[in-house]
């Protein structure tokens, strides 16, 4: 009976745990602070860019800090680049990746981005950069870049390559501390390249965009030599893998950018792998919503950021419940416009400490603040009986009125079988018979509005 009590109090216990993130006061402000990385606890570099399209107004800042945040320094100024990643073996050899933007962008007009360097390196701490002696061909900008140790580095692009003069989609990759690069072409894979996830120098991952435009992730075992497509959306809609986030060797997540657009039923997912990246799951996530950066603490406690008007989302039970996490979105002049967040970039340096990047660089600190509105919300969904014979009814709470409300059942493995939205609804309670002929079985179900996305489980039974 001890032990049964026990299990009994730590699950609100665990529930209760709140991290709090806060915005490094000297930290370089933007639209999007597209990268940042750390070294250790202490030493780090963030990217700093801005671009107009209605403007010629263009540069790319570099900064550091070694006292973890508390002070930063701008070593690199340029009016002509766009720093897209960041990444660094040791504490004075790094490299920054540049979009390399040319003048124009499938048909329309682009920032007069006149740096076509896609790489640069620095070999005294970011005093000083020189452009990274690349192989002919190579990517035309890069986007991410992989650290994998302090000899292999993997550098990643570009974001829609093919849209830029159909100019090819690959890496470029380093066994020597970036003395010399080999190019690997990937177009045969992908329609555009952004990120990558290496747990050692042969095995990792490579996301982003299929040929025909789908959210992809290549995996490798061989350093690699050989790719396998281990996921790819059989959805209608355009979209790309953005980020991609392991929080320990099995469980993984990816963020999907370029969804269904808002015009069409709302359609946002991000995928989950709890098998080391060989099968991925599509996950149901907040509607209207433009997914960038995305990063966890464990399992199952993490973060999706957007765009620059959206607020940034925590979950506590990986990923079956999100809600707005209200510690980021600091407003300076002149990036006030919208909530200000532009989340990009998520970096883990141990179990209680993350750093990331957007419109400024937040710092992550844990501890137990009291009862959390996730856990709040989580009872907000039900339904019953649960299990079910021949029909069940799903009841769901709302605070507020809700211009768009919608229910989705799954196949176990993350397959859509059932959609209905219900449109725009008023505060209070709602209920829903669901009474489809599925098979036997386990199913998830989700409840997404404007406030929250609430998933479930639900068997039914012969």
């Amino acid at each position: 009976m001890r032990g049964a009590i026990f299990v009994m109090f730590l699950l609100p216990i665990q529930l209760i745990a709140q991290y709090n993130w806060q915005p490094l006061n000297n930290a370089p402000k933007s639209w999007r602070n597209d990268d940042v990385y750390f070294l250790n606890a202490k030493t780090g570099w963030a990217i700093h860019a801005y671009y107009s399209p209605i403007s010629p107004s263009q540069y790319g800042q570099i900064y550091s800090t070694y006292d973890g945040g508390g002070t930063w320094q701008l070593i690199k100024d340029s009016s002509k680049a766009y720093f897209r990643a960041v990444g660094f073996a040791d504490s004075l050899v790094g490299w920054v990746g540049n979009l390399a933007d040319t003048n124009s962008f499938n048909g329309f007009a682009m920032p007069p981005t006149h740096d076509t360097i896609p790489m640069y390196q620095t070999s005294n701490g970011g005093k000083s950069w020189i452009p990274v002696n690349l192989p002919i061909p190579h990517p035309i900008g890069i986007c991410g870049i992989s650290v994998v140790n302090d000899s292999v580095i993997y550098a990643y692009g570009r974001w829609n390559s093919k849209w830029i003069y159909n100019y090819p989609v690959g890496y470029v990759k380093t066994l020597d501390k970036g003395k010399t690069w080999v190019y690997h072409d990937m177009s045969s894979y992908c329609f555009g390249m952004v990120d990558g996830w290496f747990f050692n120098k042969d095995t990792g991952f490579i996301s982003g965009a299929s040929t025909t435009y789908k959210a992809q992730i290549l995996s490798t075992v061989d350093g690699g030599n050989t790719w396998q497509v281990c996921y790819q959306s059989t959805r209608v809609d355009t979209d790309e893998v953005w980020k991609i986030f392991f929080p320990d060797r099995n469980t993984g997540y990816a963020s999907i950018e370029y969804q269904a657009p808002v015009t069409q039923t709302p359609n946002r997912y991000f995928v989950k792998t709890i098998d080391g990246g060989k099968t991925w799951n599509e996950m149901p996530f907040i509607s209207y919503y433009d997914e960038e950066g995305i990063g966890f603490i464990n399992d199952s406690i993490g973060w999706i950021g957007g765009d620059y008007y959206m607020p940034t989302y925590i979950t506590f039970d990986g990923g079956n419940t999100w809600n707005a996490d209200k510690g980021f979105g600091i407003l300076t002049p002149p990036y006030q416009s919208g909530k200000g967040y532009s989340m990009n970039r998520f970096r883990k340096i141990n179990d209680t400490l993350m750093y990331a990047s957007g419109n400024t660089v937040y710092k992550l600190n844990g501890g137990i603040t009291g009862i959390n509105e996730l856990y709040k919300s989580a009872n907000r969904v039900t339904n019953y009986p649960n299990p079910y014979s021949s029909e069940t009814t799903i009841e769901y709470t709302l605070t507020q009125a809700c211009h768009s409300v919608t229910l989705k059942v799954f196949a176990i493995r993350g397959q859509l079988i059932f959609s209905q939205n219900f449109g725009s609804q008023s505060s209070g309670n709602h209920e829903y018979v669901f009474k489809q002929g599925i098979p036997s079985g386990a199913y998830y179900y989700s409840i997404t509005s404007d406030e929250y996305t609430i998933t479930k489980k639900m068997i039914r039974i012969k």
